[in-house]
């Protein structure tokens, strides 16, 4: 009998051990920062800069050599590894800290469906790059050159998650799902 499909499903409490922010908790991101401002299309039209600055600032996070995967990464990197049949680690954090985890599998068996903040995409050509320096309303675009039109590369509110298609299609066949530091 071969086994089960797997799903595990992540979200920021998974990260917290690892000194990042979450972000409905009473301390949260959203205690400190309005979603209208700085997480959405609308507030990067309105104010990039603004939108720019709190991005950065979690990016900067990301730097920091004491910020790393933490023991339930690693064993949900193991696990998803060691699974004799189908898995699909899907995280709705933009850090890199599952990507740590799982070197060398992560493309095939990590979906970020929230997008990756050490990434920016232009608003004009639509390339994604890797980033890790901060972004401004002057950066410009790798590939096209154009000024003024790179954002980070995660979805925000009012937009569609990244790799539904694919979540669909690993949910049809998944035969055991498990949740990991979600709310709600």
């Amino acid at each position: 009998m071969s086994a089960p499909a797997l799903i595990v499903l992540t979200g920021a409490g998974i990260s917290a051990e690892s000194g990042l922010a979450t972000f409905r908790d009473p301390n949260g991101l959203w205690a400190r920062h309005r979603i209208e401002d700085v997480a959405t299309p609308e507030a990067f039209a309105r104010d990039p800069a603004r939108v720019h600055e709190f991005y950065n600032a979690r990016r900067a996070q990301l730097r920091d050599p004491a910020v790393r995967p933490n023991a339930a990464h690693h064993a949900l990197a193991r696990l998803v590894a060691a699974w004799p049949g189908e898995a699909l680690l899907v995280t709705q954090n933009v850090d890199d800290l599952h990507a740590r985890a799982m070197p060398g599998m992560a493309a095939a068996r990590l979906l970020p469906m929230h997008g990756e903040l050490r990434k920016a995409r232009c608003l004009r050509c639509g390339a994604v790059h890797p980033w890790e320096a901060d972004l401004s309303t002057a950066t410009p675009c790798p590939a096209c050159g154009v000024a003024g039109g790179m954002r980070p590369h995660v979805v925000w509110f009012g937009e569609t998650p990244l790799g539904l298609d694919r979540i669909e299609a690993a949910m049809a066949r998944c035969g055991l799902f498990l949740s990991v530091g979600t709310s709600g």
